[in-house]
């Protein structure tokens, strides 16, 4: 592996779903701050002291990306973004010695991380610094693994996929192993859809798109976001806490008028988001996404939601994009064809990171489980609460008196 100073892609080397979010912010809450923190979920994988050095760089080196006039053209084709936007981004830009602090302890190899500044000028850092802090550690500490066979894993998976009548995202750029990896793999899943097109003329699955901007562009697949979770929890802090689902789709709403139509569920637990989720405002939503808890159950739970409030379910789909294989996606496929709702998948870590180690090819070479998450907005403390518990972005305590507000 090449360990020289690489430096950043494009602006675009970044998830639709930040561009999206960012476009809302800039509508409805263009003057609030924000504080985001990182958090390594495993802390036996940690980075080592060439890998913070490497990873500073990068961070450092991100002041220099700017939208080009040809990535501008792209970004103004995007039917759900106004005319301002793509003016706004050409002349966006970041500031990390401003905006980020990393620090690093040599002692404990702890690594910490902080974003702080107007949500705007923020929001784009996450899914970058999330996928550098991951290469910086597949670079300098677990370095027992190469990219053979990637290619031809990556279009196995994607027939496998297809050929049972499944609809599936590329949604992997927070993890992925580094970019070359990225790239490999969005390259052979293009590469993949159209052989298996070519075959299977009738064939009823589909390569729905990715969730990278630059690699959408790169390979003439369709950009794939919406929203996540760090909108309903800055939106809890700025319209408060006990109807932030609704306010924050009320917003998403205003601003997209029916485009990008996936409500995300679990924000804080589905079952408060259902009081929410009323025919009014379920009706202006094409679906709806599950990202953590029982999928199976998710099912049921969201089909006998939509029958109880006069919605015909097969109208509807859910996109599940958690921890995903290939096998898991073919069984919440089946499982949702048998209860008449539609599925779609969003398929990330699988794809993008997902290797054996060199030396023992029977061994995993696992990856990182990381997150930044929004922690305070305008100076009030938000949380992710989630249908899993192990996913709650904040101490015993505070997710008390979050949950004495929802009344859960």
């Amino acid at each position: 592996m090449n360990q020289t100073h690489r430096g950043p892609i494009s602006l675009l080397d970044n998830d639709l779903y930040k561009f999206t979010m960012q476009h809302c912010v800039l509508q409805h809450y263009k003057d609030a701050q924000v504080v985001y923190q990182f958090t390594n979920r495993n802390q036996d994988m940690k980075l080592n002291k060439k890998a913070f050095e490497w990873l500073l760089e990068e961070i450092m080196a991100m002041e220099s990306l700017i939208l080009l006039e040809n990535e501008r053209e792209y970004i103004s084709e995007f039917p759900f973004f106004d005319e301002s936007y793509p003016a706004y981004l050409s002349q966006f830009r970041f500031h990390p010695q401003e905006q980020v602090k990393a620090q690093f302890d040599e002692s404990t190899q702890n690594f910490d991380l902080t974003i702080k500044g107007l949500w705007h000028e923020t929001i784009l850092y996450e899914v970058p610094l999330l996928s550098l802090i991951s290469e910086a550690y597949f670079r300098f500490v677990d370095c027992d693994w190469d990219y053979e066979g990637q290619e031809d894993r990556i279009r196995e998976k994607t027939r496998q996929m297809l050929s049972h009548g499944c609809h599936f995202s590329e949604f992997g750029t927070r993890r992925r192993r580094d970019f070359k990896t990225h790239d490999i793999v969005v390259a052979a899943i293009s590469a993949e859809q159209k052989a298996f097109a070519k075959e299977h003329p009738n064939h009823k699955g589909g390569v729905t798109g990715t969730s990278n901007v630059y690699l959408a562009k790169k390979y003439g697949l369709k950009a794939i976001g919406t929203l996540a979770h760090e909108f309903f929890m800055a939106v809890s802090a700025l319209e408060g806490v006990g109807h932030a689902n609704r306010s924050t789709l009320e917003r998403w709403y205003t601003t997209y008028k029916g485009n990008l139509g996936i409500a995300l569920t679990d924000t804080f637990t589905t079952k408060v988001f259902l009081q929410d989720f009323d025919k009014e405002i379920a009706d202006k939503y094409i679906g709806v996404r599950q990202d953590s808890g029982d999928a199976v159950a998710f099912i049921k739970t969201i089909v006998d939601h939509y029958q109880s409030i006069g919605i015909d379910p097969s109208t509807k789909s859910i996109i599940f994009s958690d921890s995903l294989d290939v096998a898991r996606v073919i069984q919440l496929k089946n499982l949702s064809q048998q209860a008449g709702i539609g599925a779609g998948f969003g398929v990330g870590t699988h794809l993008t990171n997902d290797f054996t180690k060199k030396s023992d090819p029977s061994q995993k070479s696992s990856p990182l489980n990381i997150v930044i998450k929004v922690k305070e907005c305008n100076g009030k403390r938000v949380i992710k609460l989630s249908d899993d518990v192990l996913k709650n972005s904040a101490d015993l305590e505070t997710v008390r008196k979050f949950k004495e507000q929802l009344g859960i």
